[in-house]
């Protein structure tokens, strides 16, 4: 497969993260790295790709062709209000001569887990679950992540961040669900 196909992926969503990547179509971060890193997708996977973006399987597959099946990008409503909502909150801000504020958080909610120093601390993506496990007050399933952190060393650090959170929000569902 060419670097071309990758390229393409990457502005299907607007070069979002692997990890968000793997939210939208439902499909493991693994999977999505050997996708990054040139393995080409499945057909089915193909089609949610198409789906959620909107862009043209030809298009995808040989960059031929408009982006977009109707020839235009689709509109991100989500993205819309965000934007119309924050656009908002700042006017009102400023109208009260408050300076803006990025994330004011939630007064009741507990510190965040440091993932980002428990990996520069730690290394191991085991050792840093069980830590992230026992901050919440929990027990880390020790045979857990094998398949999230294989090739963890050639991992970025932003990719070995990602393959955490992701594993932590799947061992969250799956133990919620038993």
């Amino acid at each position: 497969m060419s670097a071309g196909f990758t390229e393409r992926l990457k502005q299907a969503f607007d070069q979002a993260t692997m990890a968000e990547v793997a939210r939208r179509i439902d499909v493991p971060h693994a999977t999505i790295r050997n996708y990054f890193q040139g393995r080409m997708p499945a057909p089915d996977v193909l089609i949610k790709i198409a789906e959620n973006t909107g862009v043209s399987l030809n298009w995808l597959l040989t960059g031929k062709g408009p982006m977009y099946v109707a020839g235009e990008r689709p509109v991100d409503l989500d993205r819309l209000l965000e934007e119309r909502v924050v656009s908002i909150v700042q006017r009102l801000l400023a109208e009260r001569g408050v300076g803006l504020a990025d994330d004011l958080g939630a007064i009741d909610e507990p510190p965040v887990f440091d993932v980002v120093g428990s990996i520069m601390r730690l290394g191991d993506p085991q050792s840093v679950m069980n830590e992230w496990f026992l901050y919440e007050g929990r027990e880390y399933p020790a045979d857990f992540g094998v398949v999230f952190f294989r090739g963890w060393e050639s991992f970025t650090h932003e990719e070995k961040l990602d393959a955490l959170r992701d594993a932590k929000k799947v061992l969250d569902r799956t133990l919620r669900n038993t």
